[in-house]
């Protein structure tokens, strides 16, 4: 008698329960704010690439909206360095939610990753600090090459057998003619290309938008002033 009364409502408030815990965890995953505040995990992630989030604030269009771009979320600006907001796919679709910082001289300043959805223990080790590193004073011109020549992957973090079946399988692919090299992760070619694909959107958008000019305080800036196409990255095996 009792498990027929009680058994059934702990089932039902069991799955309520687990139904609630992936909702939650899927809108953090994928929630991209367009009112134009600039969020905790925003503020969170301005820290840690310039040490505080004061004095930054979310560029508009002159109607108000948030100003975007393909494959740029928002703009942050101090009226010195940048932060581009950015969502590319990785191994999984839209896995990748960054934060990428450029200075005023045109170079990135570092990588937060704001959220991951990569597959555990090998795509999220695209978070690592060194894999990030590499990122620092890269240049828009360091990522163009003169045949558009895919990025070479050196496998990194992996044992010598793995990183001689990646080379058999031709999975490092050709180099650039800027000199720029992608360390890519071991087993997470997908996850760490798209971790270069949001750097060169930055930059691209960086270079194309000319920060340094176009959002002189006296000029103000007009309503999505230019229109980025950044090629899609070839892709290797990965998780």
């Amino acid at each position: 008698m009792f498990n027929e009364k009680i058994k059934p409502p702990l089932v039902l408030t069991l799955i309520c329960l687990i139904a609630c815990g992936l909702l939650v965890a899927a809108y953090e995953a994928t929630y991209t704010d367009t009112t134009g505040v600039i969020t905790d995990k925003l503020t969170a992630g301005l820290t840690e690439l310039y040490g505080s989030a004061d004095g930054f604030e979310m560029l508009k269009n002159d109607d108000g909206t948030v100003l975007t771009y393909e494959g740029v979320t928002s703009v942050l600006w101090d009226g010195e360095n940048a932060a581009f907001e950015i969502t590319t796919d990785g191994y999984s679709t839209g896995g990748l939610h960054v934060l990428v910082g450029v200075s005023p001289n045109g170079a990135v300043s570092g990588v937060s990753i704001m959220t991951i959805g990569e597959t555990p223990g090998l795509g999220t080790k695209v978070q690592n600090p060194d894999f990030l590193a590499q990122f620092r004073g890269v240049r828009y011109s360091d990522t163009v090459t003169e045949e558009a020549a895919p990025v070479k992957a050196k496998a990194v973090w992996g044992t010598k057998a793995e990183i001689k079946s990646l080379e058999a399988d031709k999975q490092l692919s050709g180099g650039s003619a800027s000199g720029f090299t992608l360390d890519a992760v071991t087993g997470a070619t997908y996850s760490s290309n798209g971790m270069y694909t949001a750097v060169r959107t930055a930059l691209a958008a960086y270079e194309n938008m000319g920060m340094d000019a176009y959002f002189a305080p006296t000029l103000g800036h007009k309503e999505n002033p230019v229109s980025l196409t950044i090629p899609e990255e070839t892709k290797g095996a990965d998780e």
